[in-house]
């Protein structure tokens, strides 16, 4: 049930209605049974992963909070009998056992995370849980904040599940702190005009961004990958270094459509429920320095690597020690670098996200380390900070150091990588760019609508011959089927349209030649077509489809 199709928007509607007409207090009941229903529906068997997070979660916040309000009580009854170092050993004997149950829990947590992303294929094929990154992020926060004694532990378990699985957040975030998110799940909403108006705002402006702007970006990132890009390189460098600097420029507008986009939905819906998510983009590409752009970019996960990460690292009495013995920054710029190691892990089970995450965390070491040094030398050259040519070069200087870090999450693998890197500095070749490239991606950039709504007329004008309807309704539902362009790409473009006209026959061919001839597909014969034949017609589908071959035709 994606965010952007029809069945979600419908669940929503119900909800929303089903929310407002029940009790005030039975309010997030509602919420509690939609998340469940939703998340079931979507993960089926693998929902045990997160009743497994919100049982071990549940009884180990339970269970540290009885121990800190032991703790407080006992200190309290014998504060006249006990002397200052017995309730120093009581209490580190108490935090002992409280810290015992944390580690335990976190170890489960993320080596359920951890085995899952990074060996699930090795084990059975196991599929990534929905969700499951967040989820785990948010709850083990919530579970070191009552370690802490930053908040209280939730007494009731479904109020509990609630935080962990709220549905507009469970995909893609933003990660929620339980202090600032958990009384605005349960208390109790009034439909309210300016919610439902700036809810639908934000989710109409979410749409937009993710189905207007990142699919149709995606299309010519896709076509790039599987059309000469990097599956192929070095071997056949197809596009130059024209048209990979181009596709990162490309990658980096579709990656912020996309997540904010849905980001933006998240947040819409549930402002219609009356409850305000976390912001989590706030215009990172204006950023002045990489950690601006940090503080801009998936603002929620910057903040849970530092407060639960960072600060513990570099608060740490190995690294203060450290710090006296280089500098006083050192403690803090190498846990930084740590820190983005995590972030890089994070994003996936590839080594080549573990670079992304190392280069991210070298330069904002070096810049912390040196950043002395950069001041004197902007002052030495009498150049005003907050000038606009000054700013403006920070921000192309730091726009440049994000798209170096984006060529890792474009690129198949590390080497891959850096062979893009090399080809956007040392294989310009415009005119390769203006002559392949442009045209294949203006025919690849129109083929999902175009091709959707073709092979829907295909399926409809065929429906009288049962051989040619067969082959029609292979094409129509691999092109529908949501996010399947790589059955294009295996058919090639030319190819589909090619013979899926051709299996209608000349007459209606006739018809769709003049419209289609327009785009300039490559192959796309100027005349209307003759049917070239069943063998043809097999030789343009694609392997999996060879039952249809053997069985039908």
């Amino acid at each position: 049930m994606s965010y952007t199709s029809l069945y979600y928007a419908l669940f929503v509607a119900i909800l929303f209605i089903l929310y407002y007409v029940f009790p005030k207090r039975y309010q997030w009941c509602v919420l509690l049974a939609g998340s469940a229903f939703f998340y079931v529906f979507v993960a089926k068997a693998y929902s045990v992963f997160i009743l497994a997070t919100i049982v071990t979660i549940y009884l180990a916040t339970r269970r540290i909070q009885s121990i800190i309000r032991e703790t407080s009580a006992t200190v309290k009854a014998n504060k006249e009998t006990w002397s200052k170092e017995e309730r120093k050993a009581y209490k580190a004997s108490q935090e002992s056992r409280s810290k015992r149950i944390l580690i335990l829990t976190l170890v489960v947590n993320f080596g359920i995370l951890f085995t899952i992303k990074y060996f699930g294929a090795q084990l059975g094929g196991i599929l990534m849980p929905l969700g499951i990154s967040f989820y785990t992020f948010q709850s083990t926060g919530y579970l070191i904040d009552v370690y802490r004694e930053n908040v209280e532990a939730e007494e009731n378990p479904l109020k509990l599940a609630l935080f962990i699985s709220f549905f507009p957040q469970i995909v893609q975030g933003p990660i929620g702190e339980f202090g600032k998110l958990q009384n605005d799940l349960i208390s109790p909403k009034n439909l309210e005009w300016d919610n439902f108006k700036n809810g639908f705002e934000t989710i109409v402006w979410g749409l937009f961004k993710k189905l207007i702007v990142a699919d149709r970006a995606l299309i010519l990132i896709r076509g790039y990958l599987n059309n000469g890009g990097t599956p192929t390189y070095p071997h056949e460098g197809d596009y130059g270094g024209t048209a990979t600097l181009f596709i990162v420029l490309v990658y980096a507008i579709q990656l912020y459509a996309d997540f904010s986009g849905g980001i933006d939905i998240s947040r819409g819906v549930s402002r219609l429920f009356g409850i305000n998510l976390a912001q989590n983009f706030r215009q990172p590409y204006f950023a002045t320095t990489l950690g601006d752009y940090w503080r801009r970019w998936h603002i929620t996960l910057g903040a849970w690597m530092k407060k639960y990460i960072f600060f513990s690292l570099a608060a740490s009495d190995p690294f203060l020690k450290l710090g006296k013995k280089v500098n006083k920054t050192f403690p803090a710029a190498l846990a930084t670098f740590i820190v983005f190691i995590f972030v890089g892990a994070w994003h996936g089970a590839n080594m080549k996200y573990i670079a992304f995450g190392i280069w991210n965390g070298l330069v904002l070491m070096i810049s912390m380390l040196l950043e002395d040094r950069f001041i004197a030398i902007r002052e030495a050259m009498h150049i005003p900070e907050k000038a606009w040519y000054h700013r403006l070069f920070q921000m192309i200087r730091t726009f440049i150091l994000v798209l170096i870090g984006y060529y890792f999450d474009i690129a198949e693998n590390i080497g891959h990588a850096f062979g893009m890197m090399r080809d956007s500095v040392l294989n310009q070749n415009l005119a390769v760019f203006k002559d392949e490239w442009h045209d294949r991606a203006e025919a690849l950039g129109m083929t999902m609508d175009q091709a959707i709504t073709l092979a829907s007329m295909i399926e409809k004008e065929a429906g009288g011959d049962s051989e040619r309807a067969t082959i029609a309704s292979v094409i129509y539902n691999r092109l529908a089927s949501e996010g399947d362009y790589a059955y294009l790409q295996y058919l090639q473009i030319d190819a589909t349209i090619y013979y899926a006209i051709a299996a209608t026959g000349e007459a209606f061919s006739t018809d769709v030649d003049s419209v289609y001839n327009t785009y300039q597909y490559p192959g796309l014969p100027p005349t209307p077509i003759a049917n070239p034949g069943m063998a043809s017609i097999r030789a343009a589908l694609y392997p999996d489809e060879t039952y249809v071959a053997e069985n039908y035709l």
